[in-house]
């Protein structure tokens, strides 16, 4: 097609320079037979090739590929579906149950600027399969600007302290692992004001939120963090501190260290936690006192092949608190994944919950379960 095509735009061509030269060659043989002079001979000449000239230049400029518009827009739809089925066992007994870990679907996006900016917004919202399937509870829901300068984002977002502390040995299928980070550390916070900057290897983050509901004037959580992430090695140190219930502090200091050795992962974070203030009620009234604990979680992972994945992980966790109130625990967990492809894997995982206050029932639970991601983008 594409010959015929070409063949089809020569023979128009030379019929079009035949017919701009008719009127020419006619003038030419009209002068000749007028006997006109050399001069003008040679005149009508010139203009005969200067015409000839710009005919063959015009074509060219008609064929010639049109510039490609550069893509200012993108548009990602994606997600992350995970149901498990499972039994958890106590000294009171077993229960079976459908969960979920963590099931989600978002929307991100990004737009060029004509100043060298880049705007971008991204949200992000649970889908509960264990609760009837209900969706719409926000994960994630932010806008924000990106330049040289660095990236602000203004929305719910993940926290400093997640994503360099918490983010490397959260490697496993549930909804509650690390275990010690859903009682020690901001995971996704919402009214939250974020900047983020890279210097080579080394990325800066600082949090702030502000929620004037609570008739506080100032921030409510600051949190900051250097990471260190450059040949195979991810490192970083983050601090954060926080109001908590009935005029408390909450604070912490973390560390992270992850390495991959091939098909070997592995990751360990620690956080030294403070509490002032901190309020206690019993039958004998309420007292007030500091408390100080601390995170600790290793873990690792391997990949057999293309298919297999072992994955094995320890949790200890201590508030600082005493009797009651305290929820001190060491969990163990061991997984095994099947994976079918990039974006579709099952799993088997077993976690046991040792606690050190009687209040609080040993567990060990049992899940086999899905997980099927998928990501679809658009530029335009």
């Amino acid at each position: 097609m594409a010959l015929n095509k070409n063949k089809k735009e020569k023979s128009m061509f030379k019929r079009t320079i035949k017919l701009a030269l008719l009127p020419l060659a006619i003038s030419a043989s009209f002068a000749q037979a007028a006997d006109v002079s050399k001069e003008e001979l040679k005149q009508q000449l010139d203009q005969i090739q200067q015409r000839l000239a710009e005919l063959e230049k015009e074509p060219k400029t008609a064929m010639a590929p049109k510039a490609k518009e550069e893509t200012r827009h993108s548009l990602n739809f994606y997600g992350t579906l995970r149901p498990t089925f499972g039994v958890t066992s106590t000294d009171d007994g077993s229960n079976w149950d459908v969960g979920d870990a963590l099931s989600r679907i978002g929307i991100a996006t990004e737009h060029k600027l004509n100043n060298g900016l880049t705007a971008f917004a991204k949200g992000e919202f649970k889908v509960n399969i264990q609760a009837n399937g209900d969706f719409g509870e926000a994960r994630k829901a932010y806008v924000g600007v990106k330049g040289d300068f660095g990236r602000v984002a203004i929305g719910k977002q993940a926290s400093t302290q997640y994503n360099m502390i918490a983010d490397p040995v959260d490697i496993f299928n549930r909804a509650s692992t690390p275990l010690a980070y859903d009682h020690a550390s901001p995971f996704r916070v919402n009214n939250l004001v974020t900047y983020r900057k890279s210097f080579g290897d080394f990325n800066f983050s600082v949090d702030g939120q502000f929620d004037g509901s609570d008739g506080d004037s100032g921030a409510d959580l600051f949190n900051t963090g250097l990471e260190y992430n450059g040949d195979g090695l991810r490192a970083a140190v983050a601090y954060y501190s926080r109001d908590v219930a009935l005029g408390a502090e909450d604070s912490a200091i973390g560390f992270s260290v992850s390495k991959s050795f091939g098909d070997l992962y592995l990751a360990a974070s620690y956080q030294d936690r403070e509490i002032t203030d901190f309020v206690e009620v019993s039958a004998a009234g309420a007292s007030i006192y500091d408390a100080s604990g601390s995170t600790l979680d290793v873990v690792a992972a391997y990949k057999f092949n293309s298919t297999y994945k072992a994955k094995f992980g320890v949790s200890v966790f201590e508030d600082g608190k005493s009797g009651f109130v305290s929820n001190d625990f060491n969990a163990y967990n061991a997984t095994l994944e099947y994976h079918t492809s990039p974006d579709f894997y099952m799993f088997a995982e077993v976690q046991q919950n040792d606690f050190e206050w009687e209040h609080n029932l040993d567990s060990t639970q049992f899940n086999v379960g899905f997980r099927y991601n998928f990501d679809v983008g658009f530029d335009f």
